[in-house]
């Protein structure tokens, strides 16, 4: 710390008047601006490494209980040679794989609008980032828009396909569960009717067919609905299938309402 010294004359003495200097730092409304926005940047970047973790833990936890769960009926059947006990067995296993199947599935589309709302507000405060850079935002790599293709932009895929939302954790979780409700349905008409294996088969595919199409139509509601909370401040310009209005397209960016 720096010191002033001061020289004064007193009854013919020098006296030295040391007093430190005061540090005053960087104190303008733009300097802890960028401070706020940098800590928000920080914990949202916590946040969606939080969401990856916990879609890939319970992901797991529901393929390792579809494992377990077919193991079991293996050697059930074994013992019973696929008797009474096996399909009893089955009938309550497979139901259950069924319900851990639909509880996952809607969780892990809840963590991925999730994530992408936290990609929306990384971009925003990266988008006055570049505002505050001037002529040197062409060194920050990474888009600003703040909206859902702006965050796929940033995962590298510049132009989505229209069927993006099948390729998730979400939906790999739904196939799974239709196969399930599809052999359990097909488990209960072989029962009933004992006819060989058409019927059990045509009604195991329906049960499936029928269990997938609601859990995507689940997944696309929730995904538009969250998409549409606010309005992007950096919309991405010339977005494929900006104008379509099918639910679950991900071109589909227009909010659903406005609560500002």
């Amino acid at each position: 710390m720096t010191r002033a010294v001061r020289q004064q004359r007193h009854d013919g003495r020098i006296e030295e008047d040391s007093e430190p200097s005061r540090d005053t730092g960087d104190t303008s409304p733009e300097a802890a601006i960028v401070s706020v926005l940098t800590t928000e940047h920080f914990t949202l970047q916590g946040a969606r490494a939080a969401t990856t973790s916990e879609s890939t833990a319970r992901a797991a936890l529901f393929v390792g209980a579809v494992s377990s769960g077919l193991i079991a009926l293996g050697f059930v059947g074994q013992a019973s040679r696929f008797g009474s006990a096996f399909e009893a067995f089955a009938l309550v296993v497979l139901p259950t794989l069924f319900a851990l199947g639909v509880f996952t599935f809607v969780r892990l589309v809840q963590s991925s609008t999730e994530d992408l709302l936290y990609g929306r507000a990384i971009n925003r405060i990266r988008g006055y980032y570049r505002e505050l850079a001037g002529e040197h935002a062409r060194y920050l790599l990474l888009d600003d828009h703040d909206d859902v293709y702006g965050v796929l932009a940033n995962m590298g895929m510049r132009r989505p396909a229209r069927w993006q939302l099948w390729f998730t954790l979400a939906a790999m979780v739904a196939v799974i569960t239709a196969v399930i409700a599809g052999a359990t349905q097909a488990l209960i008409v072989a029962r009933l009717t004992d006819d060989g294996l058409g019927w059990p088969v045509v009604a195991g595919a329906a049960a499936a067919l029928a269990a997938l199409s609601a859990l995507a139509r689940v997944q696309n509601r929730m995904h538009l609905s969250a998409r549409g909370w606010d309005q992007p401040l950096f919309p991405s310009p010339d977005t494929p299938l900006q104008t379509s209005g099918r639910a679950g397209s991900m071109g589909d960016n227009r909010p659903l309402r406005d609560t500002r």
